[in-house]
């Protein structure tokens, strides 16, 4: 007899970003119709400069491992704090990151190596020893969808009964590689960050820290429970994925088997939509292609940029937040009436907080697409 898969729940998050930190949002810096809450900069590259998101109060880009390990250890202790986990429990407690550099903004060269990169379990296996967690832990390094992947497999550990509780962290720091990278494949924009807007002109990259905790159990505060999610690899291109978005329909009709539903149980999608030309026209295509008739979307990475591999991780800290506070951040750049959506956008803390089944969509360099499915659950 197979056993009945176990419930997902998600009983506590945290993020820092250009938001700021996650505890200290307010509404009324989410209402403002000039986003003055948001940090935004600039960085040198070459000869002229880059606009990047970074997280507030740093007062440098560039930071030290310490610093990295620092803001990390805030954070895990701010999600910690909204728990009731016992030392014991912790020791029980996995965790799993996701995360497209980790440190390697902080890494320097080291001419007597063949080989100078650090280990890539290197951050996790220094966070488990400093909680005390269970020994076994997960990297996940799959471009944007790294935090997506590593909240699927933790979700898929829960669900076959072989943990009870899983530390989620997805983080991405500034650093020069990802920032020329995007920067000589042209795809920043010089302006601002519009995600499916007709006049959207690139994305815009960012930093930040999200994490999360997953449980079997959940509790009297739960917002939101995985259902389910899927992720796949499509060949098609090494920077993007199909623009017909075939693929992106295949990943999302398995993630909705996953979760036991149906495309019309569906009452809002948080799109990936990162404001580039193809990337967005793919997500576009794929949702029109899989819906007779669109859910209302919404996005965060005109709020926070582009935060590659912790995306995963930190929209749905957000998500949470949004949902536990009833408010919505405003995406101003929708004002603009004469630049059409080519999707429609919900408006209203009101609309947010009915939606009862989400699709979360993440895309990454090297084709990998992944979709998570969340409920939202109702008071006992």
């Amino acid at each position: 007899m197979i056993a009945k898969p176990e419930r997902v729940f998600i009983n506590a998050s945290t993020s820092n970003s250009a938001l700021g930190k996650q505890q200290y949002l307010p509404s009324s810096m989410f209402s403002s119709t000039k986003n003055g809450g948001i940090q935004r900069c600039s960085a040198p590259v070459g000869d002229h400069q880059v606009l990047y998101y970074a997280m507030q109060e740093q007062p440098s880009l560039n930071k030290t491992f310490e610093k990295m390990m620092g803001l990390l250890i805030e954070q895990v202790d701010l999600l910690l704090a909204q728990t009731a986990l016992t030392p014991k429990q912790l020791n029980k407690t996995m965790l799993f990151i996701g995360s497209t550099s980790l440190d390697i903004g902080c890494i320097k060269p080291d001419s007597s190596q063949a080989i100078w990169l650090s280990q890539t379990d290197k951050i996790g296996q220094l966070l488990a020893e400093h909680y005390a967690l269970h020994s076994l832990h997960f990297t996940f390094n799959t471009a944007c969808t790294s935090g997506a992947n590593a909240l699927l497999y933790a979700t898929n550990f829960i669900k076959q009964g072989k943990i009870d509780n899983v530390i989620v962290i997805g983080f991405e720091f500034f650093n020069r590689l990802s920032l020329n990278g995007f920067d000589s494949l042209d795809l920043i924009s010089k302006t601002s960050v519009k995600p499916f807007s007709a006049t959207r002109d690139g994305l815009i990259l960012g930093e930040g820290i999200g994490a999360v905790l997953l449980s079997k159990h959940c509790t009297e505060h739960t917002q939101l429970e995985i259902l389910g999610g899927y992720s796949s690899c499509d060949d098609h291109s090494l920077t993007i994925t199909e623009e017909e978005g075939t693929h992106i329909v295949e990943v999302i009709k398995q993630a909705l088997q996953n979760a036991s539903i149906v495309q019309n149980d569906v009452d809002l999608i948080k799109v990936h939509g990162t404001a580039s030309i193809k990337s967005d026209l793919a997500e576009c295509n794929a949702l029109n292609k899989l819906f007779t008739q669109l859910p209302k979307s919404y996005g965060f990475k005109s709020l926070i940029g582009h935060t590659l591999g912790a995306c995963g991780v930190i929209e749905l800290a957000l998500f949470d937040h949004c949902i536990r506070h009833a408010y919505l951040p405003q995406l101003t750049y929708q004002e603009d009436k004469s630049a059409p959506l080519l999707l429609p956008f919900i408006e209203s803390a009101a609309e947010l907080i009915q939606s009862k089944i989400m699709l979360f969509n993440h895309f990454g360099f090297g084709g990998n697409n992944a979709a998570l499915i969340v409920k939202k659950v109702e008071p006992s």
